[in-house]
């Protein structure tokens, strides 16, 4: 008895965060923050259930389109029952990859993940991210919407992967009533420049961006100090002769690659060869 008891608080606790149960004013909340238009095409990325899937699909009316992925087949499987019994038309429901939701280019206005993020792989984020940034028109927006209270990290992500943030709810009023999140939160982003490495807006050099990065993650370390920083960043961002960022930042970053075994020689000289045919 005892054991049966355990087992159902653990259902209950492992439970999506979404369900058939949430409040209407919870779904109304994260729409209004969507913001989706009659005629828009939309994507619900971890689309589980299709919970969300039937929502978007009403508020974009026939003559918009719901993309509903997710990497999980019975969820598909299952989302699709649903979209079936709801009567819903204007959904496509298929199974998407890790780094790839799997989204047509340059075509939706807005996406939707919901409680998705946290469990995006680390090795598949990058991919994930871009897939993402790709399927957006270039005023398209990204909503956020997580339980796990951490959104500092998820908006660094969003950066270096192309995205500014528009709006922020920390915490989400109206979170779900039954969930096992306690800092939900909710992002509003749309496409931006995409950072080839981690450095501060203001004062953004335009030269050897790598080689900076790196200078600056070892005084982090604590392994140079400031004056040696400040020597080095100098010297580096005052190197004379010319600089194709195209082109030069690629090979250093390659040749740190190189250096760490991350790339092998011949994979190395594939990737300068891409980096010169993206600079003709």
């Amino acid at each position: 008895m005892v054991r049966l008891v355990c087992l159902v608080l653990l259902a209950v606790l492992l439970a999506p965060a979404v369900s058939a149960e949430e409040r209407a004013d919870d779904r109304e909340a994260i729409l209004a923050l969507l913001a989706p238009r009659r005629g828009e095409h939309v994507a619900d990325v971890g689309c589980g259930l299709g919970t969300w899937s039937v929502a978007l699909a009403k508020a974009v009316g026939s003559g918009g389109m719901v993309y509903a992925v997710d990497i999980d087949p019975d969820a598909v499987a299952a989302a699709k029952r649903r979209i079936a019994e709801e009567g819903v038309e204007n959904v496509q429901v298929n199974v998407s990859l890790p780094d790839d939701p799997g989204l047509p280019a340059d075509s939706l206005d807005a996406i939707f993940l919901n409680d998705v993020i946290d469990w995006v792989e680390r090795s598949a984020l990058a991919g994930f991210l871009a897939g993402l940034r790709e399927a957006l028109k270039s005023d398209g927006r990204l909503v956020i919407r997580d339980p796990s209270g951490g959104p500092d990290r998820v908006i660094a992500e969003l950066y270096r992967a192309g995205f500014s943030l528009v709006e922020a709810k920390i915490p989400l009023e109206r979170a779900p009533s039954r969930s096992f999140g306690t800092g939900w939160y909710a992002l509003k982003v749309r496409r931006a420049e995409v950072q080839p490495s981690i450095l501060p807006r203001l004062g953004r050099p335009t030269r050897y961006r790598v080689r900076l990065q790196l200078a600056e993650e070892l005084f982090r370390m604590g392994l140079l100090t400031r004056k040696e920083l400040r020597a080095k960043w100098e010297a580096v961002r005052d190197r004379p002769g010319p600089f194709d960022p195209a082109v030069d930042e690629a090979r250093d970053l390659v040749a740190a690659a190189r250096a760490l075994e991350v790339l092998t020689e011949e994979e190395a000289a594939q990737v300068l060869e891409r980096a010169r045919e993206r600079a003709r």
